[in-house]
This record gives C-alpha cells, structure tokens and sequence, in this order.
C-alpha cells in the first residue's frame, strides 16, 4: 500500500487538508525531486524553503549587482 501521508518540506507539519505547491516548471525541476517534496502547509513555509526575504529601500539606491550606485 502506498503512503499518502504528506508532510511539509519546510517544518515538517503533516498535512491534513490543504497544501501549497510550487507550480513554476524550471522551479519544479531545479528543486524538487518528486511531486511529494513539492508540498507546504503554508506560503510562509515555501517562502523560507525557496530562501525569499523581505527587503527595505534605503536612502542609497542598490543596482542588480548588489554594489551601491555612485
């Protein structure tokens, strides 16, 4: 019999009833090995799994690069 039980690739919180997955193909490809690691129990946890943060605009513009602009 196959395991049907999901868990969330971030925390780890079994999933009981609605999920969140990543639906971007290149995305699907370069991270996730099978269907089933592609399963979080929320958009903060895929969020912390894909490393995306918050940022601020300071008084100093920041090019592509990451180096200040003069």
């Amino acid at each position: 019999m196959e395991d049907k039980e999901l868990h969330c690739s971030e925390c780890g919180a079994q999933i009981e009833d609605t999920y969140f997955k990543c639906l971007d193909d290149c995305l699907i490809a370069n991270f996730f090995d099978t269907d089933k690691e592609n399963c979080f129990c929320s958009e903060e946890c895929f969020c912390k799994y894909m490393s995306l943060e918050e940022l601020e605009i300071e008084d100093n513009s920041i090019n592509v690069t990451g180096q200040e602009e003069v």
